[in-house]
């Protein structure tokens, strides 16, 4: 196994069932149909953390990590397309 598939390997061996990887934050995003800048904005962090975030750089911290968790159970809740001005909203209203 390269190096760079063993580190991609231990590092999703290490991610608990919450925990948020590259590619489960990247399908979030994507089926909110947004732009990595608009995400950002949405959930109160920077478009450089989002993108390091989705290139597997970084991870979210655990509030990160808790906003992210309410974001998706809203999205699997309502199974619509959403508009992004209106997905905090939604969250806000319907906790």
């Amino acid at each position: 196994m390269s190096s760079s598939l063993t580190r991609t390997y231990v590092r999703r061996t290490q991610l608990g069932r919450a925990e948020f990887d590259n590619e489960r934050i990247r399908r979030l995003r994507q089926e909110l149909n947004m732009t990595q800048e608009g995400f950002a904005h949405e959930i109160g962090v920077t478009f450089a953390t989002v993108n390091r975030w989705e290139n597997g750089r970084t991870t979210p911290n655990k509030v990160a990590q808790k906003v992210l968790t309410l974001l998706e159970k809203k999205l699997r809740k309502i199974k619509s397309p959403v508009e992004p001005d209106s997905i905090m909203q939604h969250i806000a209203t319907n906790p």
